[in-house]
């Protein structure tokens, strides 16, 4: 089937190179000088070597003959007007798909017009956001991970008034809300883009969360959120979520002030270093020593466990954690304030 194909194309083929050739006999041997100075010229070229990569750009609305005439001068094909009979022959002219190209020199004719009417390859980026990361962090890294992004784009498109999703109304950040996953892009890309997809994402993980444990304590959404995104910066040990949710949860209720430092080492930016005492008299609503209640913002974008742990706090009675296993960033519980001061830490 192959065989016959092709030999109807190069029986076309021969017909079209032969029948001009004839009628203008005449004037071919009246010009023979011409002809013998041009095939003078083409033995003395440089012949393509094959295999070579090269690059070629195919434009949106260029011709045929034009696209031809590319590959032939970039050596992908030895003869500009038989690859264009050839596609002609095949019915793939209005096939090709513009774009860059990554091919060789010498390639064959079916070749080639695979990859034209395949399309370019298509380069993506994978960027991984981890669980934790508060707004300044990620898009630290998504820049990083990004090369035609600028930071400077993203904490525009991370502005919470460029976007209107019903969740966002009466916020005044992003905090939170940008979900940490492993997301792939491609060139085309923007910042706005890819702050969209972190949106658009939170709203698919969260849209089929069962929060009638927050309806029944009269808690919204951004609430638990706030919530999960202390614990995901707590628990170190997954095991651990629903415990520390049950100490926020249990501290709420009798409106003890939560004193997690986390939330105040998010106000001042100042997670690689222990906090000092001046730090701790630090006056402001993050620091949740001095005032009872949820701080006003989540203080990082937290993972879907964290949020389900919100939400699905353990039964238990502790009002106090603490890390005693040092080694291994463990928490021990207590419902007893004495003992919570003298648990010894390994």
């Amino acid at each position: 089937m192959i065989i016959n194909k092709r030999m109807r194309f190069f029986k076309i083929l021969m017909a079209s190179l032969f029948l001009p050739l004839f009628l203008m006999i005449p004037a071919f041997l009246s010009s023979c000088d011409l002809f013998g100075a041009a095939a003078q010229a083409a033995e003395e070229s440089e012949e393509v070597v094959p295999g070579i990569s090269v690059e070629v750009e195919i434009v949106e609305g260029m011709t045929l003959t034009g696209i031809a005439d590319l590959l032939e001068k970039a050596g992908v094909v030895d003869n500009s007007f038989v690859f264009r009979l050839f596609v002609e022959q095949e019915g793939k002219e209005k096939n090709l798909v513009p774009g860059i190209y990554s091919l060789t020199t010498g390639m064959v004719y079916d070749d080639v017009l695979a990859e034209l009417v395949l399309g370019p390859a298509v380069i993506t980026y994978r960027i991984s956001i981890p669980e934790g990361f508060t707004i300044i962090q990620l898009l630290e890294k998504v820049a990083l991970d990004v090369p035609f992004i600028e930071y400077v784009e993203l904490e525009a498109a991370a502005d919470i008034a460029n976007h209107d999703y019903d969740y966002l109304k009466d916020k005044v950040s992003l905090e939170g809300f940008l979900f940490p996953k492993t997301y792939e892009i491609t060139i085309d890309y923007t910042a706005a883009d890819i702050i969209e997809m972190m949106l658009a994402q939170y709203q698919y993980e969260t849209g089929t969360l069962d929060y009638s444990y927050a309806e029944g304590k009269e808690m919204s959404k951004y609430d638990i959120l706030k919530i999960s995104s202390m614990i995901e910066r707590e628990a170190y040990i997954p095991e651990e979520r629903e415990t520390i949710s049950a100490v926020i949860h249990n501290r709420l209720n009798i409106n003890m002030a939560l004193g997690i430092d986390a939330t105040l080492s998010y106000y001042l930016e100042k997670w690689e270093e222990p906090l000092t005492e001046s730090d701790l008299q630090t006056d402001t609503l993050f620091n949740t020593r001095l005032y009872a209640g949820l701080p006003p913002t989540p203080i990082c974008n937290p993972g879907l466990a964290s949020i389900a742990a919100a939400l699905d706090p353990a039964e238990e009675d502790y009002l106090y954690f603490k890390i005693t296993d040092t080694a291994n960033h463990k928490h021990s519980f207590f419902t007893d304030y004495n003992d919570f001061l003298n648990a010894e830490v390994n």
